[in-house]
Formats: structure tokens, sequence, C-alpha cells
């Protein structure tokens, strides 16, 4: 029997993944207990298909220890004639998708080699890893498909759309001025992380928080000079006859021996998300772009997901 050839590396591009065995009482026992004819669990033994995922040269790991946000999770049975495998595909023990195998028992010399094959060609075609296929399996948020912002904002030009394989991350837009290469503002939308989203000004300000330590703490490992940050300054707006809260801050590093560094940082929430603008300037400057962002901006409202985990 020839050895079945797997996909060129350079076809897929795909994430670090974990590979486990399934427990005794998934899908495919319960199958194999119903059938009349002789059938059993048999044991998965994961090295070969592991090896055979890692050579296919997609995954940047493969690794039989807990980790990798992606798992594979496989059982086999067999009976005198086929081999049957299930592979669940879960995101952070969170189930996505189940994929089904049949294979002769002729094949089992070549079975991790066929098993692979034909796997990676499934999560290709469905393009598995993809932001968008995680939201729909999870009934999450589609940053893909529901955010939505103008390609130009006061002189800036949205460069590039990030959308993050977390839900809990969201997306992050990109604007550049075309006729200063140094001034950017990314425009970053995620789920609030908390259960209760009542109290706005204390939501914003645990935000503003983490802020200022992650960039204290930044500028001491990096030995930067001092960084000044001011205090949150509160917004409270009406833009095409919609209203705005929100919190904003500037952080500087002036200094002899370098270059100034200034940032200014907007913080509103919208539907159940921080929308949090950062600008390589200052506020002063960076106020009239946040202010004709903010209308024209669609936001995902909550989804499912973010729903069940909130409810108490």
């Amino acid at each position: 029997m020839q050895e079945p050839e797997l996909p060129s590396a350079t076809e897929i591009n795909l994430p670090a993944v974990g590979i486990f065995p399934q427990q005794p009482d998934n899908e495919l026992s319960d199958w194999c207990r119903q059938q009349a004819e002789s059938c059993h669990m048999t044991p998965t033994h994961l090295i070969g298909i592991a090896q055979q995922l890692q050579d296919s040269g997609g995954f940047p790991l493969v690794s039989e220890h807990p980790g990798a946000d992606y798992e594979f999770l496989l059982a086999r049975a067999r009976n005198d004639n086929h081999i049957f495998i299930h592979v669940l595909l879960a995101w952070q023990g969170l189930p996505l998708h189940t994929y089904k195998y049949q294979f002769e028992t002729a094949q089992t010399p070549f079975l991790d080699v066929a098993l692979t094959k034909a796997l990676l060609k499934d999560v290709k075609q469905d393009n598995a890893f993809s932001a968008s296929y995680l939201a729909k399996a999870l009934d999450a948020d589609n940053y893909t498909a529901d955010l939505w912002a103008p390609a130009q904002i006061a002189g800036f030009h949205l460069s590039h759309k990030r959308v993050y394989n977390d839900p809990f991350q969201g997306s992050a837009l990109t604007y550049k001025n075309p006729d200063f290469n140094s001034d950017k503002i990314e425009v970053s939308i995620y789920p609030i992380p908390a259960s209760d989203l009542s109290n706005r000004a204390a939501l914003i300000a645990e935000e503003t928080n983490k802020l200022r330590d992650n960039l204290f703490e930044f500028a001491r490992q990096h030995q930067l000079p001092p960084l000044t940050m001011t205090a949150d300054t509160s917004i409270n707006w009406t833009q095409q006859g919609l209203d705005f809260q929100g919190y904003y801050l500037d952080a500087s590093i002036i200094s002899a021996d370098s270059e100034p560094f200034y940032a200014a940082y907007f913080f509103f929430i919208q539907q159940d998300k921080i929308v949090k603008f950062t600008t390589t300037f200052p506020s002063d400057i960076a106020v009239n772009f946040v202010k004709q962002a903010l209308p024209q901006m669609q936001i995902p409202e909550e989804s499912a997901f973010m729903a069940r985990l909130r409810r108490p």
C-alpha cells in the first residue's frame, strides 16, 4: 500500500496545538457500545500522530502537554474491518467541532499519516483556526463581520484591522496619517472583563489603572527616563446626537538625551465593550479624531457567549 502524501507545509498556517486522548464516555464510545457487530475502543497512539502533525510544518508546536489554546482530543474504536477515529477540536477546553473518520484495517501501517492528511485537509477547508470560525462555534462576538469603522477619519486612513483569535481580546484597528509616518492611532475594542456592567466609571477606572501599571512597569524594565502621566479626565460629549461618557489621560517622557515620547489614551464603553483609543501624540491633538470616530463606529452587541459567562 502506498503511503499517502501530506499537504505542503507552505499551504497551511496554524497555531500551536495540544493533542490528547478523549475520556472513555465520549460520543464514539457510546456509539461503539450500540453496534450489533463486535466493536471495541482501542488506545489512541498519540506519539505518531503528534509527530506527523509536527512534520507537516503547519503547526509551530504540537505538544502532549497542556498549555496551548487549541487542542485535538482523539478517541478510537475498531471492529474486524474498520477503524473509527473521532477528533474533537477544542479551544481553552470548550468544544468547537468533532471530525469523524473511518479507515479500513488494512490502512493500519499508515494510519497516522492518513489521519493527519484528512485532518489537515478538513481544518484548512473549514478555516477552523480563524477568528470568525471561533466566534461562530462559541456564539461569541464576530468582530470580522459585526465591527465596522470608516476607512478614513480626520486625515487618518485605516491601514489594518486585526481580529484576535480570542473573544476576550476582541479587535484592534490601526489608523495612520499618510503625511506623518510617526503619527498612529490604534482603536482597541474588547469585552468588559466583568459580570456587572452597571458602574461604568468604576469599569473604566479599572482599565486606566491597568494601563498605568503596565506603562510604569514597561518604563522600569527598559530603564527609560521618568514617565509622566496625567490624572484621568472625564469626558461628556454629544456627537451627532449621541452621548458619550469616558475618560482620557496623557503620558509623556521628556529627556535631554532622547526624543520626547507622547501618548494619549481615551476610554469609552459602547455596548458591553471597552473602546480604547491609543495615540502617538498628545490628547489635545487626538481629540478631533476621537470625536469624529465614535459616532461613526458600529460596535457589536453583547454576544450570547459573553452573556452566558456574565450570568449569575
